[in-house]
C-alpha cells in the first residue's frame, strides 16, 4: 500500500548565530534604563529604538543580514523589510512573559544576549487549537500545540509576527537578557489586480 505524509503550511522560523564577541553589548544593554512590567515582573528597556545606538551597530548589521536571508531564501521575496521598533527584555528570577503576538509587524525577532539551559526557553503556540482531539501517546511536530525552543547566547530567532509566544517563569539564578524587534516593508505590498495593493508612500502623499 502506497503512503505519503504531507506537511502543508509549515511555520518557518529561522535561527542564526552571531559568532563575534558580545561582552561589550551585554554590558551596555544590561545597564540601560528599564521599565518594570508589573503583570510579569519582568523589565522592558525605556528606549524602544535601540538600533539607533552606535554601540549596537554590529548587532544591527547581523540582524539585517539574517532578516534578508529570511525574506530572500524562505519567503522567496525581493521586498525589503526594515526594523521598526527594537527593545531589550530583562527577565530576572521569578519573572515571566505572557503569551502574545506582535501586531503591526510582518516578521519579528529575538536576539539572545544571555541565555542558556538554566534559563527558560521561548515557547511557541499554535494559533488555532483543536476543540476536540485524540490523546497522543507521544508528542511530535504534527500533534503538538505548543513548542519549547531552547536557545543559547548569540542566537537570533526570526518568525512571523502573528505566531503566539511566551516565556515561562525564570527558575534560574540570573536574569535572562534579550533584544526583540518588529519589521515592516518599505516596498509596496500586494497588487492592484488582486485588490491587495498597499502603497504607504502613495497614501501619505495623497493625504499631505
Amino acid at each position: 500500500m502506497k503512503e505519503e505524509l504531507l506537511q502543508i503550511f509549515p511555520t518557518p522560523l529561522l535561527i542564526t548565530k552571531y559568532e563575534g564577541d558580545l561582552s561589550k553589548e551585554i554590558k551596555y544593554v544590561g545597564n540601560l534604563p528599564y521599565i518594570e512590567q508589573k503583570q510579569n515582573a519582568n523589565f522592558k528597556s525605556a528606549d524602544t529604538y535601540l538600533l539607533e545606538i552606535e554601540e549596537l551597530k554590529n548587532i544591527k548589521n547581523f540582524m539585517y543580514e539574517s532578516l534578508n536571508k529570511y525574506t530572500k531564501n524562505i519567503s522567496q521575496s525581493d521586498q525589503r523589510l526594515v526594523i521598526t521598533q527594537c527593545w531589550a527584555n530583562k527577565n530576572p528570577p521569578g519573572s515571566k512573559h505572557h503569551e502574545h503576538v506582535h501586531p503591526n509587524s510582518i516578521l519579528s525577532g529575538v536576539f539572545y544576549l544571555r541565555q542558556d539551559k538554566t534559563l527558560p526557553p521561548i515557547q511557541f503556540s499554535k494559533a488555532i487549537q483543536h476543540a476536540m482531539k485524540l490523546d497522543p501517546k507521544k508528542y511530535t511536530v504534527l500533534n503538538s500545540e505548543t513548542f519549547l525552543l531552547p536557545c543559547e547566547t548569540g542566537e537570533l530567532l526570526i518568525f512571523p509576527s502573528n505566531l503566539k509566544h511566551n516565556v515561562p517563569i525564570n527558575m534560574g539564578k540570573e536574569s535572562r537578557l534579550s533584544i526583540s524587534f518588529n519589521t515592516f516593508s518599505v516596498d509596496t505590498l500586494g497588487s492592484e489586480e488582486s485588490l491587495t495593493h498597499l502603497d504607504i508612500r502613495r497614501i501619505m502623499n495623497e493625504h499631505n
